[in-house]
């Protein structure tokens, strides 16, 4: 088997005393277990294995990345239910001939609304800059309206739909970012500051309501 195509490092790290303990990462085979566990929590239609096995160690176009709580922070102790496995999200992109696809995005139910999913989609967009995407692409159900909401902020625009295109026969809008342009780019800068101290703050505050007497 071919090594791991993994791509420049790109991660958020916590920083001592002012920051949470998670972190995002490139997806590495030994992930690909405790993904599709996610997969299977998040999605009706679940990828296989083999799917992840072809995009991580043969597609060089591809980006794959996990979202993973850091354990060795011993002033942090998460009020959410027991889990089996410190990683809650992953997203996966690639850029072909100048546009970007982003082909999945899934965050553990239990830690939705906090703002991870969209540093996640951040977290691809900016990639795909760095890549020399002009454009990024990606598919959605009619029925997410809280994904489509979480896309028409970040400037996706409907092109079309491709029909019966899920499992369940339900269609998928095909959205698009038409232009990543300078512009763009430093709004999601600005963007991923705003969300690292938001989500940094929601954190504070449940961790501050969890072990308070």
């Amino acid at each position: 088997m071919s090594s791991v195509i993994t791509g420049p490092t790109l991660t958020t790290e916590p920083q001592p005393g002012h920051s949470v303990p998670y972190h995002i990462r490139h997806m590495e085979p030994h992930d690909i277990s405790a993904v599709m566990a996610l997969d299977r929590l998040a999605f009706s239609d679940p990828w296989p294995e083999s799917a992840y096995v072809q995009e991580i160690y043969f597609n060089p176009l591809a980006r794959y990345f996990v979202l993973e709580l850091l354990p060795s922070q011993p002033h942090w102790r998460w009020p959410w239910k027991p889990r089996t496995s410190n990683l809650i999200g992953f997203v996966g992109m690639r850029v072909e001939q100048t546009r970007g696809h982003i082909s999945t995005l899934a965050i553990h139910p239990d830690w939705r609304g906090l703002g991870f999913g969209e540093l996640l989609l951040v977290t691809a967009l900016q990639q795909a800059v760095k890549m020399k995407a002009i454009a990024v692409m990606l598919e959605v159900r009619p029925s997410n309206s809280t994904a489509q909401n979480l896309y028409a902020k970040y400037h996706f625009l409907p092109i079309g739909r491709h029909v019966h295109y899920y499992q369940d026969g339900e269609d998928a809008l095909l959205l698009e970012v038409p232009q990543l342009d300078a512009s763009y780019v430093q709004q999601l800068t600005q963007r991923q500051q705003q969300l690292e101290s938001r989500i940094r703050e929601r954190l504070t505050q449940a961790q501050a309501s969890f072990t308070s007497p």
